[in-house]
């Protein structure tokens, strides 16, 4: 029998439930909409009456399954036996097939690929239509030979960092944190892809020797950049071998920094690639390793001195306040941590632009419907004052969100709140600035990322607010979005309450 993953996965939440579930508890859980689970329900009621179980909703607070232990165990025996069939959406099919293929230098056969797919050579061929047209830009190039099969050509740069693009489009920061660190984590095909390419054993023993570095140096790095990195190196330590006789293949033009901060990060890392890797960098490779550094230690320590070209943004960043300020009617200029933070922001994401990294804002809907107005006018406002840069509409939203935290005033108030948040400095200070406003009772104490959770003293805190879910009571934490909806802002209100009362 056949049975799809997405049933599988609403099956076993339901067994090791400690009671009823809701649909929207489930949705919750498996990180989709209601309705998809309203659709799923006939199926596992089919599966549930094919072991004399029974899936039953009747006292309006979720569905249980019933029958007896002995079928229960059953079906549970079944599914580490079962066939599953893999219900990939066609974008999904079109990922996979372009990470197989950028991690494959040689052909690979329609065929092989439509057997993993468990689809036909026919969809795969009508798949290929899309891959191309996701090539774009990429300077990455399709090539089809009669009887070899299909591959993609190119330098080593834009495939590296197409690869990990895809990657970081399918895996978000908590379900690749929960892998990385052996807790439970929701099945996704992307990880499965990773442990097929095996990359999964280098992928942690750099996580573990990197985090003590992260605390010594105090690296300031959320948990997307921190697992862009992650990535990013492990595919420079899987491709080291290939490149070692291709003259200047990895050669870059950059401006080198030359401060003692990011000198020591990028010792310690060739410390870790050659007493754990047994790798030390070729000199053809020397321009991008140092790139890969410099983009995320270097971008938090300029110094006027060293890293002129990364001011030179300064002045635009001014301009552009003052366009917004002007357009939107809102004193943007008096908010003294606005130019800087934004300055940090911009500077990172025109790298990673003209490196051809380029960042999904899954909350980019929710953004826009917050203030459509000032979204409108952001966007405008940046086109015009930064008019070579072809900036990303997911890269407007994150620089809405720095104009939308800076609209809500700052105030100390008397129940300290730890606020945990792996999608960046923006949307952690619209959380921040959210919750202060809507909760004169709140004061944000401090903002981390998620990876960095376990070397907090959270006894200093009265509450933990988190954008992500969080391997802990619940009653000591609430998960919420960055935007902080009506719902959430309920059971922020409830907890306040609760805490008053104590």
């Amino acid at each position: 029998m056949l049975i799809s993953d997405r049933s599988k996965e609403i099956i076993e939440n339901l067994m090791n439930a400690n009671g009823p579930l809701t649909v929207a508890a489930l949705a919750k859980k498996l990180n989709v909409t209601e309705r998809t689970i309203y659709r799923q329900i006939p199926e596992v009621t089919q599966i549930m009456e094919s072991y004399d179980l029974s899936l039953d909703n009747s006292s309006g607070k979720g569905f249980m399954i019933f029958g007896s232990l002995y079928n229960i165990k059953r079906l549970n025996n079944a599914f580490e036996e079962v066939k599953t069939e893999q219900n990939y959406s066609s974008k999904e099919r079109v990922d996979i097939i372009l990470l197989s293929l950028l991690n494959e230098d040689d052909y690979i056969k329609t065929q092989s690929l439509a057997i993993d797919l468990n689809t036909s050579s026919q969809t795969v061929r009508n798949d290929y239509h899309a891959l191309k047209d996701k090539l774009q830009g990429h300077n990455v190039t399709f090539e089809t030979k009669k009887s070899e099969g299909v591959r993609l050509t190119g330098m080593e740069i834009p495939k590296r960092h197409l690869f990990v693009n895809v990657l970081l489009q399918n895996i978000t920061p908590a379900v690749f944190f929960d892998w990385i660190k052996d807790t439970n984590f929701r099945p996704n095909p992307f990880i499965d892809l990773l442990k097929t390419f095996h990359y999964e054993e280098d992928l942690k023993m750099l996580y573990e020797k990197l985090q003590p570095v992260i605390r010594k140096r105090h690296l300031n790095i959320s948990d997307k950049e921190l697992q862009e990195f992650l990535l990013l190196m492990t595919v420079f330590i899987k491709r080291h071998s290939n490149i070692e006789d291709q003259d200047e293949f990895l050669s870059l033009t950059i401006q080198e920094s030359d401060t003692d901060y990011e000198e020591q990060f990028r010792q310690d890392i060739l410390k870790i690639l050659k007493h754990n890797f047994n790798i030390e960098i070729y000199k053809n490779e020397k321009d991008y390793f140092h790139w890969m550094i410099h983009l995320y230690v270097g971008r938090t320590h300029y110094e006027l001195s060293q890293q002129i070209s990364a001011f030179q943004n300064l002045d635009h960043i001014s301009c552009l306040i003052k366009e917004i300020e002007e357009k939107f009617q809102f004193p943007f200029s008096q908010d003294k941590n606005l130019a800087e933070n934004l300055l940090l922001h911009i500077n990172m994401a025109m790298e990673r632009i003209q490196s051809g990294i380029t960042v999904a804002n899954p909350m980019l809907e929710d953004i826009y419907q917050s203030n459509p107005k000032l979204y409108e006018i952001v966007k405008q406002c940046f086109r015009n004052v930064f008019q070579s840069v072809k900036i990303p509409e997911d890269e407007i939203g994150y620089i809405v969100i720095y104009f939308i935290a800076s609209m809500d005033s700052l105030s100390k108030h008397s129940i300290s709140v730890l606020v945990v948040c792996s999608t960046g400095i923006g949307s952690s200070k619209m959380l921040r600035s959210r919750l202060e406003r809507e909760f004169s009772e709140i004061d944000v104490k401090k903002i981390i990322s998620l990876h960095k959770l376990h070397d907090e003293n959270l006894e200093q805190y009265d509450l933990i607010i988190s954008t992500v879910p969080i391997d802990m009571d619940e009653s000591k934490y609430l998960c919420v979005s960055p935007l902080l909806n009506v719902e959430e802002k309920e059971n922020v209100k409830k907890k306040i309450n609760q805490l008053n009362r104590l």
